[in-house]
């Protein structure tokens, strides 16, 4: 039903309900509340503290209106009970002086002022009628999410309502024995709860079940697409193909046994008619890469592209780069689609991959612009899946019929979250690095002992290693950008100057980008200070020491 069919819901009320997400009385039902506050005591107004949050249940004894000094109208009302009285005043609100009359019982919830006059300033408050069931005290009272033009007031009142009248109603998409499996509310039962609760546990029961539905209809939907997907023909190629096994053959080192059963994962999903879609996943260092590039050469030994999408120009070159040094020496050319890229040089890569000549592609989102056409696109390889949202990964497939697709991470994501996310996938996890990595070794230092990190920094350069100083921004405003250059300029003129510092983040031209990394990684600078430009993907063995400005700024994922 709308919500507008909801009596006192009018025009202007259904917009700012619908800034929230309700437009229906199924959604207002299935609002969850930001918090919950425990109203069902109430705490005697004479034993009060400066700070306190409490509900009271008092009597009005006197009730009057005023103005400030600067001309703010209020209501100031005198609550008591039997252990004393409590000065309220709310301000803006000088007509309730017609609604709290003198004798009237008032329940308020708030918090008591720290610094004198003592009282209660812009309580909540309900007028206390045994003949109404109490919404906004004498029970877990929910407090919910708001928009400009909605009062906490009005949405409590409005939920409450509904509860009452219409919980019933709803309809419940799981089967009572698959709710009874899981242990779950049946929803009516889930919705009341939700809004009123009869206590914290029966709250977080009905949040559960919600939480429950909407992972269960998101995976059903995912699915759901990948059965749709699976009923497409694919390509089946020869997999793995003489070219993919003269270079593993010709690799300086051996696969691990992790990477060498991913391999042949992948390509039992080539060899199969059905499109493959495997996400693979691997630490950092634990050879992703290569698993990709094998498989790209399947497809080019079968007369067919494949194309790399990285989700920054500098990752996208360190790939092209990389990939050539591999390709190259067995004759399959390498195409580097850069973002920055105009002119001929542009033309040129276009002609390319609009051919049908077997190659590899590489770019960013470069690729899934509307002009960039692929003659034969057979594999679609996604580096650092979770920088792209599920468009631009469709994107990308939209550019052949029905591609192999391969999507890596290097984000430690738990099994089961990733199996919610990307349930239309395989899941493939390269769980062990190669022979000779070093352990990680993580650090938390006070701001108050930078003498130690200096120490630490000149020691491992003069070691000959190289390091990076990360400094996190919010966003790449000047101010914040300041602080980066000036940790870059407080570097260059200490000790460590010697080494060489680069400085890199997020306004600096994708060539000038290019460039610093390029001295990093060949040792003419062996410092690289740095916002999380750097995050994705930065390959420079060499460098075995971090510097984390600020750490609470990232999330996991980011520090990872």
């Amino acid at each position: 039903m709308d919500i507008r069919l909801v009596k006192g819901i009018g025009p202007t009320r259904a917009g700012h309900l619908g800034r929230l997400g309700i437009r229906t009385v199924a959604d207002a039902l299935l609002l969850p509340p930001r918090r919950y506050e425990d109203r069902r005591a109430f705490a005697p107004v004479g034993r009060l503290r400066p700070g306190d949050l409490a509900s009271v249940l008092g009597r009005v004894k006197s009730v009057g209106v005023g103005r400030t000094r600067r001309g703010i109208p209020y209501c100031e009302v005198l609550v008591a009970d039997s252990s004393g009285t409590l000065p309220v005043r709310w301000y803006r609100q000088p007509y309730l002086a017609r609604t709290l009359v003198r004798g009237t019982r008032v329940i308020l919830a708030g918090r008591l002022s720290l610094s004198p006059p003592r009282q209660m300033v812009n309580p909540e408050y309900e007028i206390d009628d045994a003949d109404e069931a109490r919404c906004h005290s004498g029970r877990i009272v929910p407090v919910y999410p708001l928009t400009a033009g909605l009062g906490q007031r009005f949405l409590r009142r409005l939920l409450f309502d509904l509860v009452q009248t219409t919980a019933r109603k709803v309809p419940d998409p799981l089967p009572a024995a698959l709710c009874e499996q899981h242990g779950l509310l049946p929803l009516a039962d889930a919705v009341r709860a939700l809004h009123l609760p009869a206590d914290q546990a029966e709250a977080a029961s009905a949040r559960r079940r919600l939480v429950f539905d909407e992972f269960f209809l998101f995976s059903l939907a995912v699915l759901r697409q990948r059965a749709t997907r699976s009923a497409h023909p694919g390509i089946a190629f020869r997999a793995p193909g003489a070219l993919a096994e003269r270079a593993r053959a010709g690799l300086p080192f051996a696969l691990t046994g992790a990477q060498a059963r991913t391999l042949e994962a992948v390509w039992r999903d080539m060899a199969s008619p059905r499109p493959m879609q495997r996400l693979l996943q691997g630490d950092v260092g634990s050879g992703k890469t290569i698993v990709a590039f094998l498989a790209a050469l399947t497809a080019v030994d079968n007369g067919y592209q494949a194309a790399v999408m990285a989700p920054t120009e500098i990752l996208a070159a360190q790939h092209a780069e990389r990939l050539r040094t591999l390709a190259e020496p067995i004759g399959v050319p390498v195409v580097h689609l850069a973002g920055g890229a105009g002119g001929a040089a542009r033309r040129q890569a276009l002609e390319r991959l609009r051919g049908s000549e077997p190659c590899l592609a590489v770019g960013t989102h470069a690729l899934i612009v509307s002009d960039v056409a692929f003659g034969r696109l057979g594999l679609a390889v996604v580096d650092e899946q979770h920088r792209f949202g599920v468009l631009q990964r469709a994107a990308l497939q939209a550019k052949a019929a029905h591609p192999d697709v391969l999507v890596m991470s290097a984000t430690p994501i738990p099994r089961s979250l990733a199996l919610v996310l990307y349930g239309d996938l395989d899941l493939s996890v390269i769980d062990e690095l190669p022979p000779g990595r070093r352990p990680v070794t993580t650090i938390w230092i006070q701001a108050g002992e930078r003498q130690r990190v200096a120490a630490e920094l000149l020691a491992r350069l003069a070691a000959g290693e190289r390091g990076y100083v990360v400094c996190p921004v919010v966003e790449e405003s000047a101010a914040e950008l300041k602080a980066a250059v000036q940790t870059a300029d407080l570097y260059r003129r200490g000790p460590l100057g010697r080494f060489g510092v680069g400085l890199v983040h997020g306004r600096l031209s994708s060539a000038e980008k290019i460039e610093t990394l390029a001295a990093f990684r060949d040792g003419r600078i062996r410092l690289l200070v740095a916002t999380t430009v750097v995050e994705v993907g930065v390959d420079v063995p060499e460098a075995g020491v971090m510097v984390i400005e600020h750490a609470d700024r990232l999330g996991l994922a980011q520090l990872h």
